[in-house]
């Protein structure tokens, strides 16, 4: 059952990332972030890590081509280990608190690929836009209703709904 929703999360996150492309918005979550931290959420860091190596690469190959392959790995290999390390030493319940986890994850990365590109490419240190303010937001945001849809017991709602049918 695992392999299958890694998959089936890799895919969402890459077909959601082309509609939030296709649809031209000019700030959109991260949905492979989002990806990485419903892994770390059991608290098992190798998996956290393998699968932000994979959702990484996928981020390169996806989003920035001219940039140097392996930065978004890199970084998601990094938060993956962070979160799952978080997530195995503090009990994260409240929505607000993922979300608040997950702007803190956008805010490391966007300045850990700005030390990396600085360093690499010579790039100037760029940073503290407002591209990364809402990205972090919105990141937060779609995390906490993430949380708060797997929450609810869908499963005892579909088993009741099922009963009430067949009586």
């Amino acid at each position: 059952m695992r392999p299958l929703r890694i998959v089936a999360g890799l895919a969402s996150a890459v077909l959601g990332t082309f509609g939030l492309g296709a649809a031209s918005i000019p700030f959109s979550p991260d949905l492979f972030l989002l990806f990485v931290a419903d892994n770390a959420r059991g608290g098992t860091v190798y998996r956290a890590m393998l699968t932000g190596l994979v959702a990484g690469l996928l981020e390169d190959l996806l989003r920035t081509p001219p940039r140097l392959l392996g930065l978004h790995a890199f970084t998601k290999i990094l938060l993956g280990y962070l979160l799952a390390t978080a997530e195995a030493r503090f009990v994260v319940e409240r929505p607000s608190w993922v979300g608040g986890l997950l702007a803190g994850a956008v805010l490391v990365e966007s300045l850990t690929l700005a030390l990396l590109l600085s360093v690499f490419r010579g790039e100037p240190l760029l940073w503290g836009s407002k591209e990364v303010v809402a990205r972090a937001l919105l990141t937060a945001a779609a995390g906490a209703a993430i949380a708060v849809l797997l929450r609810i017991p869908w499963r005892d709602r579909f088993a009741a709904r099922r009963r009430r049918r067949i009586a």
